[in-house]
């Protein structure tokens, strides 16, 4: 139900712009019996966009009838509103003498020297206009049918205080109108001198001040530096540096003018001496004495000796927090990168160090909760920081199985945030704007340089992860350089970053669960909520979040995760064979290096028709990767999301292994190519050597059998002459196996002769037969054999 109530004081305004209520209005009186109300027009200040100063003059007094105003509040022809004054306005009295101190000078009355004179301006204008207030109050004798007819007494009461009508109109209408607030009487320039809080400096080249005899004399070039706000600050830093007790200003001055206005050295009577520049280059003396003393800030010097960086990490005073304006879980997310302070060592082969990777986590602004991680070996690029927000928005079961670990999936929450605060770094690129804005419709902040704070959500996760769980480890860096005489921290690497990531998971899921947090990070609503059932909330992480679940504290977007991998995945070139896919080496431009540790295939890939088209030339296709994650990669097309597996038989590898490990193999085998070559190159030539060896010899035997035979035909190159002198090559093998089996005083049996071939009469000779002797020499072999056994056992 619309209120339409008028009461002397509001302030009315109309709902349209070109509404005939006009602007704002005051209700400085209603009479109901008269349906009548009393109106004031409330000045806008800076109407007129060329004035140089605040402009607060009011109109006069009108009326109107009070059911119309009550007519146009219930159609919305106009509404109610509140008016912010000027913040000089609240400042007490005592406040005024700070602003402008009194001035003590004898003319003024006795009784009004202790007042600044702001007080001295406003009580005149009062003064004009108290008798007449006291009429409007109802305190006079006088009485009026309305606040309207106020006007018509104006002009005597100017005449009866020897000033202008336009002076009580102006302070008669200004007290009215802003609500009969007596600093509303101020006058306009009150705490405005210029730009509020900005000192005047020299403009176009002119120099502040009176021009000195120089430039009187038409010495122009003699007029003097223009100070410029570090001039400024150069003085008060010198001032606050050499004046001290014992040390006259001008010495201070000279001091100052040698730290920053000078130019080198010059020996003079064998000692270096100064060089200042000339007096038209630096500041005066009396500069100096001016400026100096208006330094206020202590910490000036030290900040510039410090630089702006360190100064804005470790000692500018701050005006709020990271988590100002933020009242739920999902609505804002922190991003940064920072490198894990561990060495590592290569996952085949835990001799090779690998140096330290870099981290980047996603924790949410509000509860500092961790929702996703990335840990590369090199330096982080977009596609890491995408891979981290894929991570935070979807489910870790995967993860976790893939690590081996019997943690709850419940204990790692997933959010897809709807801003993002990072720094100048992975996410400051097309790729990563196009995805996440365009995309996925979700917003990123990026820090200004040098203001860590802005981003202490992740800056304080970064120490205190450093501090609890990387610095505690075998082959940490410390966050700092080796010291002379200590021992290089790589040379302790011990961990692989598949172990790392097992640990850092653990150290995670007990800041998310376990690690207490203050009480004043617990929500009141939630404390309450717990008291009321006689409860004591845990003060975890995870508590106060699932608390605000169940309440509804969640702004985080719900997005298909098919649908966050196919823009948040890393992407890859493969090469397609027949056999599967294979991935390519990243960041190698144009050259193909294949990672043939992993190979993917699926029968979609028949289906689909890409291995078909392969053969046509289309040998290179994009698929999605966790670079971690070995076990399959991601297939985007016009039918979907496909998941193509790996088929190695490596499953150690594929658990452990990520793309890195890939390409580390192939950098071992570079590496192995290089410095195996003259053992390879010396095996080569050794088995090149034996075969000319023995192709010699043999070379040589058959020679002398060709000069054996004579004029005899050699053998028969025929199919059945091969066959027979196969059988006869077998047969003398077998020979061979049974005398080097049998004793030493055995008699060895011999295999009857190959026959000779067979005339048929026609001319024709038939391959020869082989026959077996009466005894069998294998037979014979057995009973041996088993005689043997047999007396062994006798004398056993």
């Amino acid at each position: 139900m619309i209120d339409i109530s008028i009461s002397a004081g509001d302030v009315l305004v109309g709902t349209e712009p070109d509404s005939p209520f006009g602007g704002l209005q005051r209700v400085v009186e209603v009479i109901p019996k008269l349906d009548r109300a009393v109106l004031i027009p409330i000045p806008v200040p800076k109407r007129d966009p060329h004035a140089k100063k605040v402009n607060y003059y009011a109109k006069g007094f009108h009326t109107t009838k009070l059911s119309q105003l009550r007519l146009m509040l219930e159609t919305k022809v106009i509404r109610k509103t509140t008016l912010p004054l000027p913040s000089h306005w609240y400042m007490s009295d005592a406040d005024l003498r700070k602003l402008s101190p009194p001035t003590g000078n004898p003319e003024i009355p006795a009784e009004d020297r202790h007042l600044s004179p702001l007080e001295r301006k406003r009580n005149f204008k009062f003064k004009l206009i108290a008798p007449l207030v006291e009429i409007a109050e109802k305190t006079a004798p006088i009485k009026l049918p309305d606040l309207s007819c106020l006007d018509a007494l104006v002009q005597a009461r100017a005449r009866e205080a020897g000033v202008s009508a336009g002076q009580v109109f102006d302070a008669l209408h200004r007290y009215y109108a802003f609500g009969c607030v007596r600093n509303a009487l101020l006058p306009n320039n009150t705490g405005r001198s210029g730009a509020p809080g900005k000192k005047r400096r020299a403009k176009n080249g002119v120099k502040l001040g009176r021009k000195n005899a120089a430039v009187k004399a038409g010495r122009t070039d003699q007029a003097g530096i223009i100070l410029t706000d570090q001039d400024v600050e150069n003085m008060q830093d010198g001032y606050s540096a050499f004046v001290r007790p014992g040390t006259t200003i001008r010495d201070a001055f000279l001091s100052m003018s040698a730290v920053y206005y000078s130019n080198g050295y010059t020996q003079k009577h064998g000692y270096w001496a100064v060089d200042l520049l000339p007096a038209n280059e630096r500041p005066t003396e009396s500069d100096f004495r001016y400026h100096g003393p208006a330094g206020k800030d202590q910490y000036a010097a030290a900040r510039r000796l410090m630089g702006e960086g360190q100064w804005a990490k470790n000692f500018r005073p701050l005006v709020g927090t990271a988590r100002d304006g933020i009242t739920m879980v999902g609505q804002v997310a922190s991003l940064d990168a920072s490198p894990i302070d561990v060495n590592q060592v290569a996952c085949g082969s835990p001799l090779q160090p690998i140096g330290v990777g870099r981290g980047l986590f996603v924790r949410d602004a509000w509860l500092g909760l961790y929702m996703g991680w990335h840990v590369a070996i090199n330096g982080l690029c977009t596609d890491d920081a995408k891979l981290a927000i894929l991570r935070a928005a979807t489910d870790k079961s995967t993860t976790l199985q893939h690590y081996g670990l019997d943690l709850p999936a419940d204990d790692f929450p997933s959010l897809f945030f709807s801003r993002y605060l990072c720094d100048n770094g992975e996410l400051r690129s097309q790729d990563g704007m196009s995805s996440i804005v365009d995309e996925l419709s979700s917003r990123i902040e990026f820090i200004t340089s040098g203001r860590a704070d802005r981003n202490s959500s992740s800056e304080s996760g970064h120490h205190s992860r450093h501090r609890r769980f990387d610095h505690k480890m075998t082959g940490t860096t410390k966050g700092r350089q080796a010291q002379r005489g200590e021992p290089l921290a790589i040379a302790s690497a011990l961990l692989t970053r598949y172990a790392y990531m097992r640990l850092l998971l653990l150290w995670i899921h007990w800041s998310n669960t376990q690690q207490e947090l203050p009480l004043h990070m617990i929500p009141t609503e939630m404390r309450r909520e717990f008291a009321a059932q006689g409860k004591t909330p845990n003060r975890t992480r995870i508590e106060v979040y699932r608390w605000a679940v169940s309440n509804g504290y969640v702004s985080g977007k719900p997005i298909n995760s098919d649908y966050l991998r196919a823009h948040l995945l890393p992407k890859f070139t493969a090469s397609v064979q027949r056999g599967g896919l294979i991935l390519h080496r990243p960041k190698t431009g144009k050259l193909v290096e294949l990672l043939h540790g992993a190979k993917f295939n699926h029968p979609y890939l028949a289906q689909a028709g890409i291995i078909q088209a392969a053969s046509r030339g289309e040998k290179y296709i994009e698929v999605s990767a966790d670079p971690d994650d070995l076990s399959q990669v991601f297939l985007v097309d016009q039918n979907g999301i496909h998941v193509i597996p790996n088929i190695k038989d490596d499953a150690l590898f594929i658990n452990e292994g990520g793309i890195a490990d890939l390409c580390a193999l192939n950098d071992a085998e570079k590496l192995d190519n290089v410095l195996g070559a003259s053992r390879r190159d010396q095996d080569d030539i050794d088995q090149q050597s034996f075969r000319q060896e023995e192709e010699a010899d043999a070379k040589q035997l058959q020679s002398a059998a060709r000069k054996a035979l004579g004029k005899q035909p050699p053998p028969s190159k025929k199919k059945a002459s091969v066959r027979a002198a196969q059988a006869n090559e077998r047969r003398e093998e077998m020979n061979n196996v049974i005398q080097r089996t049998r004793s030493d005083d055995a008699e060895p049996t011999v295999l009857s002769e190959m026959p000779a071939a067979a005339n048929d009469g026609t001319g024709t000779q038939k391959p020869p037969q082989p026959r077996l002797s009466s005894t069998s020499p294998l037979i014979e072999l057995r009973k041996a054999r088993l005689s043997r056994f047999n007396s062994e056992r006798k004398f056993s």
